[in-house]
């Protein structure tokens, strides 16, 4: 498993809360911004998403974040656990 600086998982802790946040505000631009930070944990372990146009509250489980990302041409599931990487399932 990659280890990422300490740093960086405080700024995606940070930037995700924040996405978190606003996401449930439900308009569009917050939405928008919710499926960028999303999108870029998604892209960084590998996974296409071009142009991510949503990410939705899915469940939470055992106290971890799930979303479900809306990218132009894929759609995942995807469950955001703190210090790992996250578990990524494809919905296409």
């Amino acid at each position: 498993m990659r280890k990422h600086a300490p740093g960086l998982i405080v700024l995606f802790a940070v930037s995700f809360g924040s996405a978190l946040a606003m996401a449930q505000s439900n308009d569009d631009a917050t939405d928008k911004a919710a499926a960028d930070v999303v999108a870029d944990q998604v892209r960084e372990q590998g996974y296409d998403c071009k142009e991510p146009t949503k990410a939705s509250p899915d469940q939470d489980v055992d106290g971890d974040s799930v979303w479900k990302l809306t990218c132009k041409d894929n759609a995942y599931r995807v469950r955001l656990v703190p210090d790992m990487a996250a578990q990524v399932e494809s919905l296409d």
